[in-house]
């Protein structure tokens, strides 16, 4: 993502992001993932600040790493259909079980763009089902 954008904060530098994104991707005609990652509202900013970091190590440079709320990261996965988004989602899922920062996390994502049918703001809602589904689901023993 270019380092030159000037984003607001919150929701609203996420929607800056995925307006670009939507755009480029009717220009290339490749989707992008959408993916959100909940946990404890009530971390420091320390920890939510290492928490991004955390992310941001396990995705690539050129994807976006943006704190929604205080208990909320979103993370636009750039030119990253369904099948290619398992390699990264599972490497943050991982990389945040290793965190000591947050005993519980839940993670959602959706696809978007072209062939998918559905807009940022659908894939957004869609990834959002799915964090709460996967708060419900209990940790393995």
């Amino acid at each position: 993502m270019d380092s030159t954008l000037n984003l607001s904060g919150g929701l609203d530098g996420m929607q800056q992001v995925a307006a670009i994104e939507s755009r480029r991707a009717l220009r290339s005609g490749r989707a992008f993932t959408v993916v959100r990652i909940g946990f404890s509202a009530s971390l420091p900013e320390t920890q939510r600040a290492i928490l991004r970091l955390v992310v941001a190590a396990e995705v690539r440079s050129t994807d976006f790493v943006h704190e929604v709320c205080a208990g909320e990261l979103g993370v636009m996965l750039i030119e990253t259909g369904l099948h290619a988004s398992a390699a990264p989602i599972a490497r943050v899922r991982a990389a945040l079980e290793r965190s000591a920062l947050c005993l519980h996390f839940s993670l959602g994502s959706a696809e978007a763009g072209p062939g998918t049918k559905r807009t940022w703001q659908e894939a957004w809602r869609w990834a959002g089902v799915l964090l709460v589904a996967d708060a419900t689901v209990p940790a393995a023993a």
